[in-house]
């Protein structure tokens, strides 16, 4: 949590603050920015050290929005709501996880990540500190088309199961697509190492693409195109 990667694109709409393997995205938004997720536990100070660099006051964040209830995507969550005021957007499956503090890990993809989260159960790797749900907050129970044209923000949010049953994904009109863990960047494929539902996963890649999703911005690793997802899904149709 030490690598704090600032990238500032040419467009003024988007940021990203990667602390450790996360991506943390900042969308404006009419009255300051929306927040896609938050990060691990612990990395508080590098997110501040990496708004400072983009210009940004934490006071400017409005809105945050969790892509699903997994520490590294949440840590920092309750903090982030307690100094900023902001209001909060989760599917309305995240609600008991995000109270209770804890992550519902899926299984792996292969026997070394499923050994790997029995150590991390076994140690409570996981844990973060609860999220309290308050009535002005957002709860979304499948796609919602106007939530973000509401808060002004040109886009849908897609309900994308798979990596985990509580997955939503930001998917703007310009086709970029803020995806959460559902694909990932980070290995050989686009999958996560942690799958919930493999057919969810695909359902969701499928449901991306026939929305009109053409980059795909995942929270783990760097920006890809599409047609990586559509490829992935015609070579597992032969």
């Amino acid at each position: 949590m030490n690598n704090v990667d600032i990238r500032r694109k040419a467009r003024k709409d988007y940021f990203c603050v990667r602390i450790s393997v996360i991506n943390c995205f900042l969308l404006k938004a009419r009255d300051g920015y929306l927040l896609i997720d938050t990060g691990y536990p612990g990395g508080y100070r590098q997110f501040i050290k990496g708004l400072k660099k983009i210009e940004i006051d934490i006071s400017e964040i409005k809105y945050i929005l969790l892509t699903h209830h997994h520490f590294d995507h949440t840590g920092l969550a309750a903090q982030l709501l307690k100094d900023t005021g902001a209001k909060l957007i989760v599917h309305k499956a995240s609600i008991p996880l995000l109270e209770k503090g804890v992550t519902k890990m899926g299984r792996g993809v292969n026997l070394l990540i499923k050994i790997v989260m029995s150590a991390f159960s076994f140690f409570s790797v996981g844990a973060y500190s609860p999220v309290t749900i308050c009535e002005e907050d957002y709860i979304v129970d499948g796609d919602d088309a106007d939530l973000l044209k509401e808060i002004g923000i040109d886009g849908i949010i897609l309900y994308t199961p798979g990596h985990t049953e509580d997955s939503i994904s930001v998917l703007l009109s310009d086709g970029s697509a803020f995806v959460g863990g559902v694909a990932v960047n980070f290995i050989i494929t686009p999958y996560h190492i942690i799958i919930d539902d493999i057919d969810d996963v695909h359902n969701s890649w499928e449901r991306l693409i026939k929305h009109g999703a053409k980059t795909i911005y995942p929270a783990h690793g760097k920006p890809f195109g599409i047609e990586r997802l559509v490829a992935c899904k015609e070579k597992r149709r032969v």
